[in-house]
């Protein structure tokens, strides 16, 4: 993980304060000990202005064919889903990340919104799952698609069992490099 890297002159009690994240935790992870749940990532990159995918990977050089096998992503769990990063983009002015989300039956993820402009967009594969704004989320099943904005507080939550899909999340401006 890239953290400290990432933290830059800010201290470990600063981003604790600002992440939610005990100082300990971050200690731990900068050591490269620990396994965090896809909510302490998430509340980490937030508070550090980054996308997610900034602390799961390391920059190296493009391949001509880029393979990543089943169930070999970078992975990130938490109780109400679990993810494998795909591939992350970057492009002039936008950052993609493209995960496959799996969502855990009986359990719903309420999302904190990430930065002004970032959208999502789900291609559920199997089951069924209710997805966005926490004010006006949508049902969907196997083959429906949404797009709706990240930047406000948002939910995934599987219906009737577990459920899989492709997530794409968007993030213009400041993030891309």
């Amino acid at each position: 993980m890239n953290l400290a890297a990432l933290r830059g002159d800010m201290s470990v009690l600063e981003l604790s304060r600002r992440s939610g994240v005990a100082r300990n935790t971050i200690a731990a992870l900068e050591r490269g000990e620990g396994n965090p749940t896809i909510d302490t990532l998430y509340a980490l990159a937030d508070a550090l202005g980054v996308a997610l995918s900034d602390l799961l990977v390391e920059r190296s050089a493009p391949e001509a064919v880029a393979v990543v096998r089943a169930g070999a992503g970078l992975h990130v769990e938490g109780a109400a889903i679990d993810a494998d990063l795909l591939e992350r983009i970057e492009r002039p002015g936008l950052l993609a990340e493209l995960y496959a989300i799996r969502f855990h039956a009986g359990e719903a993820r309420h999302a904190q919104p990430h930065p002004f402009g970032v959208e999502e967009r789900l291609h559920v594969v199997s089951g069924r799952v209710r997805v966005g704004p926490v004010g006006s989320p949508v049902e969907l099943g196997p083959g429906d698609y949404a797009t709706y904005s990240g930047a406000v507080p948002h939910l995934y939550e599987a219906l009737d069992g577990p459920a899989s899909g492709t997530l794409l999340i968007l993030t213009p401006g400041r993030f891309a490099r």
